[in-house]
Order: structure tokens, then sequence, then C-alpha cells
């Protein structure tokens, strides 16, 4: 039967592909229809509803839409063959064939966009995988279903895949935390789609969770739920699996009136369903039974024929508790060297399992190869098949064609040349307006540099006519009041005289500008040649000029009075400005001085002098604030915007 399905597999595409072709050739072009379409899906799902009940009829439906989807070129219904192919491999039992068709069927639904079956050939896949020990491929497969059926915002197929990832994690990888999350998410799915069928299911999920976690009550409570979801739709097997759970979890549990209740209920069940691993479930958890009832040697006569019936295969999660109980009623019986005897088997069997899955794998890949080789030469078969057809139609086909191009070439250059004439006239009239802009710009910049030149220039005629105003004074007071209006001059003089030399005419590096404010104050009252350190860390922060010249006027007032006042009685002394920025715009002005600070009284009328009143008047100009602190250091701290 394997090799029959083998060379259906490949030969009767093959064929119809032939039959197809010939169609073509010699009895005209055949042309896909929407009427032929729907035809062809509703045989496909006919045949699918009909698996369980009739599998002869679903054979023929679904051969006979492969077949005219082949004759029509359909292809989503010719990868829909392979698919439902695949499904009635499955029904039959013959896993390795539908694993086949299956991937054929994955590969044709991704390279032509046709996902609606694909989350659904993903997880059947994924199960025969599981099947064949290859749990890392299967745990892939779930995966690319669950993320193809999320971008076709498809519920359904998310929550069956959901739930199979679940099953996954509960009994393969052993991560329960992770399915857990999965089957919350599948069930406020199932709740939010109307999709209630799913609910018994991930109860049942919920309840082997919890059960591999020892949390037996919660375990038995969502088993409840499941028996009463599957009983509200008349669901026999899935009523069947959530009493085998319920009965292993009182197993477990020592609870032998409970289970022996749980095995009567699912007795009824079991030809109905006629499932051969279910029935082993129910044959595992009747040994159980008997062996907590003390009845030994009736436990062991129901072990035996279940250890044979599996034959070592480790593969299996029942085969694994079936040598295990098997192993307690030999210990229990006292057959000591028989029970070792089953352990050095199992530790035998399961290095050649081990063994025996890496020839597997190379087997395996020979399989692959060959299966790859024998397409590729259906597909150079299909390729000399539609070289006879071209022949034949190739020369008229070419004709036409090349008389096309000719006319569409003619219309594109000419279309290009009109296009390439206006891009032309269009590349001469921004260029010279570019020019005339440019030229614009450099004669603004020329004369914005010289209103600096000519603002710096008058404001050192007035700083002159003030000196020569002060000398027809003896009146110290008015001397002193001409002196700080010169500073003040000299400060808004010294920002246009910066902005003139540099590059950047709106924008004034503030680091040089105070550095050259405080040499120039320093010249003017460190009369006493006081030894007078200043410093300045302003790296990298630039002011535009109407911030520059408030923060200009306001440092030649601090640095005034601490020259004036801050160290007297003292021959050296220290002044640091810092200036930050600390957001887009928000700025940080710190100065400070080791002098003696502020009398209290000046403190408490802080508008008493001009020079005080400048600072904060400036200082709300710029919407900032300012803060006086006396310690080791005189400073003051201005925050303001910039």
């Amino acid at each position: 039967m394997m090799e029959q399905s083998l060379v259906r597999f490949y030969l009767i595409p093959a064929l119809m592909v032939i039959h197809g072709f010939f169609g073509h050739a010699f009895g005209g072009i055949v042309f896909q229809s929407e009427k032929d379409s729907a035809i062809i899906n509703d045989w496909y799902h006919d045949a699918f509803r009909s698996l369980n009940s009739n599998l002869r009829k679903s054979d023929d439906l679904i051969n006979k839409a492969w077949k005219m989807s082949i004759d029509i070129a359909y292809d989503q219904g010719i990868a829909d063959g392979y698919y439902y192919t695949g499904c009635v491999y499955e029904q039959k039992g013959a896993l390795n064939v539908a694993r086949r068709y299956f991937e054929k069927a994955v590969t044709l639904y991704s390279q032509g966009g046709f996902l609606d079956n694909l989350p659904d050939c993903y997880k059947r896949l994924g199960k025969i995988y599981i099947t064949e020990g290859r749990y890392y491929t299967a745990l892939q497969h779930f995966t690319s279903g669950l993320r193809v059926a999320e971008e076709q915002n498809n519920d359904v197929g998310q929550i069956e895949l959901g739930i199979q990832l679940a099953d996954y994690h509960n009994t393969i990888s052993k991560d329960y935390k992770e399915a857990a999350a999965i089957l919350q998410a599948a069930a406020r799915q199932a709740k939010m789609a109307n999709y209630p069928q799913a609910l018994g299911t991930i109860y049942l999920q919920y309840g082997m969770n919890y059960a591999s976690q020892c949390d037996y009550e919660q375990a038995l409570h969502y088993t409840q739920l499941a028996k009463k979801e599957f009983g509200s739709v008349s669901n026999t097997e899935n009523l069947l699996k959530a009493l085998l759970v319920e009965g292993d979890i009182h197993g477990k549990l020592h609870d032998e009136k409970r289970l022996t209740a749980t095995l009567e209920a699912a007795e009824p069940l079991l030809k109905p369903v006629d499932d051969q691993q279910l029935q082993i479930a129910y044959e595992l958890l009747h040994a159980t039974r008997l062996f907590l009832l003390g009845s030994y040697n009736a436990a062991l006569d129901v072990c035996k024929p279940l250890y044979a019936q599996l034959d070592g295969d480790v593969q299996q999660r029942a085969w694994r508790e079936v040598r295990s109980l098997y192993f307690k009623v030999l210990y229990a019986l006292g057959d000591v060297r028989q029970a070792d005897s089953l352990f050095n088997d199992y530790e035998y069997i399961k290095d050649s399992v081990y063994t025996a899955q890496y020839v597997g794998q190379g087997m395996e890949m020979r399989e692959n190869y060959k299966l790859e080789e024998f397409e590729r030469q259906i597909r150079e078969q299909q390729l000399e098949l539609s070289n006879t057809n071209y022949q034949r139609y190739g020369f008229i086909i070419g004709i036409l064609v090349l008389l096309t191009v000719l006319v569409i070439l003619y219309f594109l250059f000419r279309e290009k040349d009109k296009l390439a004439h206006r891009v032309a006239i269009k590349n001469a009239e921004i260029s010279v307006q570019n020019e005339i802009l440019k030229q614009a710009n450099r004669q603004n910049e020329l004369l914005l540099r010289e209103i600096h030149h000519r603002v710096k220039n008058n404001l050192q005629i007035i700083n002159s006519l003030l000196n020569l105003q002060s000398r027809k004074t003896t009146n110290e007071e008015v001397l002193a009041m001409m002196q700080e209006s010169s500073s003040r001059i000299n400060s808004i003089a010294l920002i246009h005289n910066k902005l003139y030399q540099q590059q950047s005419l709106n924008r004034l590096n503030i680091q040089d500008y105070i550095e050259q404010l405080g040499a120039h104050l320093l010249s003017i009252y460190n009369v006493g040649k006081k030894r007078v350190r200043f410093e300045v860390e302003a790296n990298n922060v630039s002011l535009d000029i109407d911030t520059a010249i408030p923060i200009g006027l306001i440092l030649t007032e601090l640095m005034t009075n601490s020259l004036k006042y801050a160290f007297v009685d003292r021959d050296e002394g220290e002044i640091s400005v810092h200036v930050k920025h600390e957001g887009e715009k928000d700025y940080e002005l710190i100065f400070k001085d080791n002098g003696v600070g502020i009398p209290e009284t000046k403190l408490a009328q802080p508008n008493e002098t001009l020079g005080f009143r400048l600072i904060h008047s400036l200082t709300r100009q710029l919407a900032g604030i300012i803060q006086y602190t006396f310690g080791e250091f005189s400073m003051y701290n201005i925050r303001f915007k910039g």
C-alpha cells in the first residue's frame, strides 16, 4: 500500500500535467472561469466534510476536483489537491504518505500565496512530525502556522494552533508556564470570536498542565469543565480523553474509588471512538486501578500485553508509563530479577533509539535528495513538453510581441524626449533662480556683517565720549557711574565684534565671549593688581544675539560687583562662570566667587542699586529665575530660556 501511494504521489500529477498539455495543444486553450473554480472548491469542501463518514466518497471527489484544477490551470485547486489528499491518507493512518502530500501543499500554498488552508496544513504536519519524534520540526510548523493565521486574522486557526502549541509544551518541552500563557490567550480569543467548541479542549489542556505540576485540585477542576463542554456538544472522542485524563489524576492521587468510577464512565465510549491510543490509555488506567487495589497478578496480566504491543517505542509517553507500572508490579510481586532485566532492557532500547535517530536523519536526507532529484526530472520533462508547444505558437506570438514592443518603445522614446526637454527648461530656470538667491544671500550676509561692524564702532565711539566726559569731573560717584556704563556698553560692543568676526551671524560661542569680557573687566577694575583667577566653563554652548546681550550685561554687573567689593582686604581671589545647556531651550548660568559675599542689608533691598535692578530685569526678560546662596562661595544661579 505504501509503495502504491508513493507512485500515486509522483505519477498522477505528472500524468495530469501531460493530459493538460495535450488538451492545450490539440483541443484549444482552456480558460479558467469563476464558475469552474467555485465547482472545484465545492467538491473539495464536500470531500472534507465526508472524511469521517465516507472516506471513499472523499477520495473520489478530491481526485475529480484535482484533475479539473490541472485541466484549467487553477493553481490554488492544484495545491488544494495535495492538501486534501494528505487529509485522506491521514484519516487512513498512512501518516508517512500524508506527510509528503502536506509538505508539497505547504510549498505550493506558500509560493502561490494561498493562505486559507495553510495554517491547518502546518498543524497537521506538526502533529505527524511529533509521531516521528521530530519535535523541533513540529514546533517550527506550529509556530509558522500560528504566524500565518495571525496575518490572516484567522481566529479559528489561531485558537487551534494555540491549543496545539500548548499541548506541545505540556507533553514534550515541559514548559508549563508557556503552555498556560498560550492557553490563557486562546481562551480569551475563543470567547471574543464566539468559538465555544474550543473551550473544552482548552480546559482539558489546562487540566493536563496542572496535573503535570502536581496541582491536582486545579487539574480536576478544569477536567470537570472540559467534560461539561464536551458533553454539551456530544463530542464522544474528546469526552473520552477528558475521562482518561481525570482517571490519570485519580491514579496519581491513589483514589481507587474515583478511578473505578471514571473507568466505568469511559468504558462505554471506547467502542464508538475506536482509537488505539485511547484504548491503550484506558488499559493502562485499568492496570493502575488493579495495582492500587493490590491485585498485582491481575495488573501484571494487563501490563504484559500492553508492553509487548507498544514494542519499546520510547518516544511514546504511554510506553514509558506502562514500563514504569510494569516495573512497580514486578517489584510488588517480589520478582526483582525480572524488574532489573526490564530496567536494563529499557536502557538498551533507549540507546538504540538514539542511534536510530541519527541513522534516520541520514536516511531522511538521502530520501529528500532522491525526491528532489525526481521532481527535477519531472520539471525537465514538463519543460520539454512546454518547448514543443512554444515552437507551434512561438513565431506568431514573437512577431506580435516584437511589433507591440516597437510601438511601445516609439511612444516611450517620444514621451521621454518631450519630458527631457521640459526637465532641461525647468532645470535652467531653477539654476537661474538659485544663483539669484545665492547672490541675494551673500549680499544680506555682507550687509549684516557691516551692520554688526558699524554698531560695534558706534558703541566704541559712545564709550570714548563717556571716557572724555569722565575726565571733566572729579566726583568719584559720577566717575564710578561713567565707568559702569562704559563696561555695559563694552559688553554689547564685544558681542557685535564677535558676530562680525565669526562665520555664523546669528549664534555666538559664549565661551570665547565670556573669556574676553572677563579679561576686559579685570583690566579696568583690578586696580590693586590682585591675583584674581578667572575660570570659564561653557564649551559647546552658543546663544543667539537676543539672549547673548542680556547675559553679557548680567555677567558684566556680577563681575564688576565681585571685582569691586568681593576681595576687599585680600590679595587674591577666584571667579568662576559656568554655562550649560539643560534642555532644548533651557540654560543655566552659575556665577560664583570666593569673596566676602553680599551683606544682608543689600540682600533685603535688592532693587536699591541700579546693578541689582538691571540683573533682575534682564533675568525676567529671559523668562528666567535667579537664586543667590552664600557658603564656601558666593554663588548666583540663573536659569533662563534661550
